[in-house]
């Protein structure tokens, strides 16, 4: 069994938005989506046969999360292969239905269990907004005619319902044919931007800009380009520490008291900062502010504390003990594997602690006299045999 298809490929395009990661995967005749083929089918190849058919179906699927829930899990699984494991899939425990991911035993008998899922701050109508978008954008590449600009999009909302894209295409491509590039480069270098022509659409909760970008001469009128060139979203406010934290929470529990330790794999589909890391873990950074009696104008201390609102700590102190330890994954992609962030942050409080083991040869978070203490560990690129450069280079 394979994860892709042995067919022959011609097709050098990029993907289109709408289109799900398994399908470009697999229809892509570039060297660099080979190359990730190839690495894929021989981790495919390490996973129990008798579990293979069930994570294809998933990695195979149209729905983005269960594609990349998949491949989370058979990322997770050639990593602990590398560090030297013995995995066993779905592992049954006494008196509870639920399974977890993996049961991992090292070589000298230590043994935990590994729960893998996925954080990501996009709820359902969120993701069903963005669908309707890249709908509406893979339609414009297909109809709009623009020999000699690029699309340039400032864009705010997003769209309740799903716009009228032919529409929108069908006024871009009579605005584009009025344009002279060479008069559009003069406006940029005599700094008359302000008079250069831009185009509004507005749309059930939608507004979109459009900028036209001269294109080089060389490259006008050359079949096959793609008329949009980019995309701004202007400030938006974006919370990374509540999908992790949920994402923690949500699995701390499922298994119920465990005999082993038990870590929970996270793959943060977001870019995701240490600041967010910790108020996940512990709570929200707060500031406490305290003033004399009567006197509200100097202080006379400040400290930073947390909110009790972390998933390893709540109202009534420590929560979520039977978590030994989280494995944040960060900016996961098959494109990114070589330089994939990785850390191994250890619960403080866990009531099973997880002790020396090769999964100590990862980048380590440690608490240490109330700070968290981030320790070096191999390479993520080291541990997979890539270049860093992969798939984008020899190796």
């Amino acid at each position: 069994m394979r994860l892709f298809d042995e067919i022959e490929r011609n097709d050098y395009g990029p993907s289109n938005y709408t289109e799900p990661i398994f399908t470009f995967l697999n229809r892509s005749a570039r060297v660099e989506i080979y190359k990730i083929r190839d690495e894929l089918e021989k981790w495919y190849s390490h996973y129990p046969a008798a579990e293979q058919a069930e994570l294809c179906i998933r990695f195979r699927s149209n729905i983005r999360q269960q594609h990349q829930s998949a491949f989370f899990e058979l990322f997770l699984h050639e990593l602990l292969l590398r560090l030297g494991y013995e995995i066993t899939i779905h592992p049954s425990l006494l008196g509870v239905a639920r399974t977890p991911d993996f049961l991992v035993k090292s070589s000298d008998g230590e043994q935990f269990y590994i729960e893998a899922t996925l954080a990501t701050n996009e709820s359902s109508s969120e993701a069903a907004a963005h669908a309707r978008v890249n709908a509406v954008y893979d339609v414009l590449n297909r109809v709009i005619k623009s020999p000699n600009f690029f699309l340039w999009m400032n864009i705010k909302g997003t769209p309740e319902t799903p716009p009228p894209a032919k529409k929108i295409a069908s006024f871009l491509n009579v605005r584009l044919a009025e344009l002279d590039p060479d008069e559009i480069i003069k406006l940029h270098e005599s700094g008359k931007t302000d008079t250069i022509p831009k185009w509004h659409f507005e749309h059930d909760g939608w507004d979109i800009e459009f900028e036209p970008i001269p294109k080089k001469p060389e490259a006008r009128n050359k079949p096959g380009v793609r008329p949009l060139g980019g995309q701004s979203f202007g400030l938006r406010m974006s919370d990374q520490r509540t999908p992790i934290r949920d994402a923690i929470t949500g699995k701390a529990g499922r298994y119920g008291e465990l005999d082993l330790p038990y870590i929970i794999a996270v793959n943060v589909l977001e870019i995701v900062d240490e600041i967010d890391i910790m108020e996940a873990l512990f709570g929200k950074e707060q500031f406490t502010v305290t003033f004399p009696q009567n006197d509200l104008v100097e202080p006379i201390n400040t400290e930073m504390s947390r909110l009790p609102d972390g998933a390893w700590t709540g109202i009534k102190g420590p929560r979520n003990t039977r978590v030994s330890a989280v494995l944040l994954v960060t900016e996961l992609s098959e494109w990114n594997i070589p330089r994939v962030g990785l850390r191994l942050y250890h619960n403080p409080w866990a009531t099973k602690k997880l002790y020396q083991t090769a999964l100590y040869q990862l980048p380590q978070g440690i608490v240490q006299e109330n700070h968290m203490e981030k320790v070096n560990g191999e390479a993520t690129h080291l541990l997979f045999d890539l270049s860093t450069l992969w798939p984008n280079s020899a190796g």
